[in-house]
């Protein structure tokens, strides 16, 4: 019995938020008070059924509980699900109806003993697969195994089935893992019911290991065994779950955070297994566990470990996802090649003051890269830093290098006012704009608006009409309209019929056909619409294959 006292009127702050909901998913049959504060029943658990007591003293506090899971060490799930029930005052539910028995099962009931015999004998002679799997489910139950024994027990049954085979068929990996179903059920199940003790942890993962290997030695691209991997933890998860008492919690996890360190790799396995336990647990076991694993971290992480990579990922995710990041970021450094992850460190970094250190790390991924493009998230990232730590010179500096990716037009604006020789100046300029001409043309709509926006602020404004072509989005026309049709409106009349569609279908072209009645309410400010659709006829007997675009079919399906 547990040192916590459970009553009827405490057990909600008695039993752990996280036991009282695994206990809610059970089902409680044929609930009994078979005498004063006696109750006995049923309690379904999936396909499982516990016969289940509690015994209530007259101050409705627990004097005595058993149940037959034979999770001894804890208030279990199937007696929190009748306690509550109890509490509830829920009618019970009646037993369940019989259900039809299968040809199968009303033939074994009639069979005579000895002939049953005979023929399981002849069945076992003939497939030493379920040999391996009877032996096991009548001899294995009471059996107490070390880790040895579990190692040599998993590879006993692979041999059995497929011997020394490399190459292993569906239909042999399934037998593989059926019979581990079977001989592994005592080891799993001693594993549920001790969570806290050591050998029982270390037969389970004896069992783990050596399904592992056996998968790493054979070649199949079945992912059957690491689903039968993931099944076993999953049931540890509820196992560890129902446990209250906050020490032996912690042991139970302890095994797991010990071992996820191997000498040359990381078993992720038992990260994704801890990190399964986290959504099931209180705010403050959350927090204990991410603390637990930050301090293993620490302590053992090492570069030369080679899923490392892997884990601290996965570490920070979970991290962030509970967010504690800004607690443990300085447990992190970057990954090479790896942008995501690194932006999202190097910015935890600058958020918390660090910016000394996050431009350390920039300037070594950007040192690190061999293509000018992957450093642009690492040259945000300085841009940001010189901003707030106002300084203009490396501020110049970084935003040289960002702009023929970005074409921001500010910033261009803030290196080119600042240039003081008027031959580089002129050079740089002309450098940028060639640059932008030519992405513009792959349809960079940012570079083709970074060119209107330097003709604009040249105030070239012919020359901005040049630049219109199957490229140029509709929303760039709009926008400097009026200074180009002052400028030379029957040139830009005739970019605007010239133009194509372009090679490129946008995600935004219903967004710009959206802006036609605009752009054709300001043509008819400087163009009767006799005149427009002469042009617009002329132009199209002019051009053998002349096609007219969606504005130019839009004009002439509303100019009336």
């Amino acid at each position: 019995m547990n040192t916590i006292e459970i009553s009827l009127e405490n057990y909600k702050t008695a039993l752990p938020k996280e036991l009282q909901k695994l206990a809610e998913k059970n089902e409680v049959r044929e609930c009994d008070e078979t005498e004063k504060g006696h109750y006995v029943a049923y309690v379904d658990d999936g396909k499982d059924t516990f016969d289940v007591s509690l015994i209530l003293a007259p101050d409705k506090k627990i004097s005595s509980h058993t149940c037959d899971c034979k999770n001894t060490g804890n208030f279990c799930r199937h007696k929190a699900a009748l306690l509550m029930h109890i509490a509830k005052g829920t009618k019970t539910t009646q037993s369940v109806k019989a259900k039809k028995k299968s040809k199968a099962e009303a033939l074994l009931d009639e069979a005579e003993p000895d002939d049953l015999k005979q023929w399981v004998k002849d069945l076992l002679q003939k497939n030493k697969d379920i040999e391996l799997s009877f032996i096991h489910f009548f001899s294995g139950k009471q059996q107490q195994y070390s880790p040895d024994e579990v190692t040599n027990l998993t590879n006993e049954a692979v041999k059995t089935i497929v011997k020394n085979k490399k190459n292993i068929d569906p239909t042999q990996l399934k037998k593989v893992v059926d019979v581990w179903t079977v001989i592994h059920a005592p080891i799993v199940k001693s594993h549920q019911v001790n969570v806290t003790n050591e050998n029982s942890f270390l037969c389970f993962h004896a069992l783990l290991e050596s399904c592992i290997l056996f998968q790493s030695n054979i070649n199949t691209s079945s992912n059957k065994i690491g689903k039968y991997i993931e099944g076993l933890l999953q049931q540890s998860v509820e196992a560890v779950a129902n446990l209250y008492d906050e020490e032996a919690w912690k042991t139970a996890l302890g095994h797991f955070i010990e071992n996820i360190f191997d000498k040359y790799k990381i078993r992720m396995h038992y990260v994704f297994h801890l990190k399964n336990i986290l959504p099931i647990s209180s705010e403050e076991r959350r927090n204990t566990l991410i603390d637990l694993l930050a301090r293993q971290y620490k302590k053992k992480f090492s570069e030369n470990i080679t899923n490392g990579n892997q884990y601290t990922k996965a570490l920070f995710q979970i991290m962030e996802e509970y967010e504690l990041i800004n607690k443990y970021y300085k447990l992190f450094a970057p990954l090479t090649f790896d942008n995501d992850y690194n932006v999202k460190l190097i910015r935890t970094f600058i958020n918390n003051g660090e910016t000394e250190t996050a431009k350390q790390y920039c300037d070594k991924q950007i040192k690190s890269n061999y293509r000018d493009e992957y450093n642009i998230a690492y040259m945000e990232l300085l841009k940001e830093i010189y901003i707030l730590e106002k300084d203009e010179i490396n501020l110049a500096t970084v935003l040289s290098q960002l702009l023929p990716f970005t074409f921001n037009f500010d910033d261009f604006l803030y290196i080119y006012d600042r240039m003081k020789n008027v031959e580089e100046k002129k050079k740089w300029r002309t450098k940028i704009l060639t640059k932008a001409r030519s992405a513009s043309n792959r349809y960079d709509t940012v570079a083709a608006e970074f060119s209107f926006k330097l003709m604009d602020y040249e105030k070239k404004y012919s020359k901005m009409i040049d630049y219109i072509n199957s490229d140029t989005p509709y929303h760039l026309i709009l926008q400097f309209f009026d200074p180009m049709v002052l400028t030379d409106k029957t040139s830009l009349l005739k970019a605007i019929i010239d133009k194509s569609e372009g090679h490129f279908i946008s995600a935004d072209d219903e967004k710009e056909k959206q802006i036609f009645p605009q752009l054709l309410s300001l043509l008819l400010k400087h163009f009767n619409p006799d005149y427009l659709e002469r042009v617009i006829s002329q132009e199209t007997k002019r051009k053998y294959y002349y096609t007219p675009n969606n504005f130019i079919r839009y004009m002439q399906a509303n100019l009336i």
